[in-house]
């Protein structure tokens, strides 16, 4: 089942080549992606000025989220980007999303994969209060369309197996947030790091997926079909207990 798993997350890799190209509605402002508000705006003129190629540009909108906006908990899926920035704090899905917004301001497309992660996945953080969290949680995995392929929010800096030569050790969620690993560590949920034959790598994270929900243009989509935990009893609770929140280390300077 397992190899049966990762192979495929493998094939899913490939079809991205071959995915169809980005449409208007891969470039527009939505209520999260709110990219015409000037507190995206403002951030992409400069970041444009200083950076001509998509994957440069990307990574420099990357270290300047992770400086400008700290990690801390929040289940506010359809906050918009511009009210993070100014909040200067938010969550990994609120930052993934300031970054989708501040590429499409770019000019750069963006799509999002709607991902179902085991609660398992979380429980390192919270060790003494696993009541709260579900089987699943829904994952919005941002993609970004340059150099005529949609390249995923891990591999903006280099691809996972690149990575993963590089890295003393995987993504184990207890010491950093997934924004804040990506340039350096593969957070390896595609099983792309896999050997031969499907078999895992240590930095392999296909395990906790429980199912893909495809693609979609925008993570508003996502988030207004499936809905989003903090709609719930346990995420209502769990918003209580922790909403805003240091979750792990302060972003890098």
């Amino acid at each position: 089942m397992k190899q049966f798993a990762a192979l495929e997350f493998s094939m899913a890799s490939v079809n991205q080549l071959v995915a169809p190209k980005p449409s208007s509605a891969n470039l527009n402002a939505t209520p999260i992606l709110d990219h015409q508000d000037s507190a995206i705006g403002d951030l992409a003129v400069n970041l444009g000025r200083e950076h001509q190629q998509a994957r440069q540009l990307l990574q420099a909108a990357h270290r300047c989220l992770a400086k400008l906006v700290k990690p801390v908990y929040s289940l506010n899926e359809f906050q918009s980007a511009s009210r993070t920035v100014r909040n200067g704090k938010g969550s990994c899905s609120q930052r993934m999303a300031c970054l989708e917004a501040l590429s499409r301001a770019c000019g750069i497309p963006t799509r999002a994969r709607a991902l179902r992660v085991s609660g398992q996945f979380w429980y390192p953080r919270f060790r003494l209060f696993r009541a709260f969290i579900p089987k699943n949680i829904l994952l919005v995995w941002p993609q970004f369309f340059f150099e005529e392929t949609w390249t995923d929010f891990d591999e903006l800096y280099a691809s996972a197996m690149d990575l993963a030569g590089k890295a003393e050790g995987g993504f184990t969620n207890e010491g950093e947030s997934i924004f804040d690993a990506v340039d350096r560590t593969p957070v390896d949920f595609m099983a792309k790091t896999c050997g031969p034959a499907c078999v895992p790598s240590r930095f392999d994270l296909s395990k906790f997926i429980q199912s893909d929900e495809g693609f979609f243009d925008t993570r508003d989509e996502v988030f207004a079909r499936f809905g989003s935990f903090r709609t719930t009893l346990r995420g209502r609770m769990f918003e209580l207990l922790y909403g805003g929140r240091p979750s792990f280390l302060p972003a890098r300077s």
